[in-house]
């Protein structure tokens, strides 16, 4: 049997983080969660080929979601990143760093934990 996929998520918000790394696990994936973006950052750099997806929240201290998404694409162009955002419009489509993290989604809070999982799922398994 392989691994299951390894999943980051990144939000500021401890609870979301909790909440959606648990959800992920009891659906099969292994998560690893961060509050802290940099530190998120700083993780993922000592071993890029080990995610398969990054979940990030677009506002958090530090460093915003589509900065970090940047900054990832420095070592992995292959890693599928979900925005999760309750201030997404979309002026941030046509945005230059917008393009340059390459997204591959974007959800809008309140997300339910349903389509989470569904987006999870193709995301990893849609390669």
């Amino acid at each position: 049997m392989s691994t299951p996929p390894i999943v980051m998520v990144v939000d500021d918000d401890e609870e979301l983080a909790y909440i959606f790394g648990e959800l992920l696990k009891r659906s099969g994936f292994n998560t690893v969660s961060f509050t802290d973006p940099l530190l998120a950052l700083k993780y993922f750099n000592e071993n890029p080929r080990e995610y398969w997806l990054v979940i990030a929240d677009l506002k958090m201290p530090n460093l915003n979601g589509i900065d970090l998404a940047k900054k990832i694409r420095y070592n992995s162009s292959t890693v599928k990143i979900l925005l999760i955002t309750g201030f997404f419009d979309d002026e941030y489509l046509n945005n230059d760093d917008f393009k340059e993290a390459r997204i591959s989604e974007v959800l809008h809070k309140p997300v339910k934990l349903k389509e989470l999982q569904r987006y999870v799922h193709e995301l990893c398994y849609s390669m």
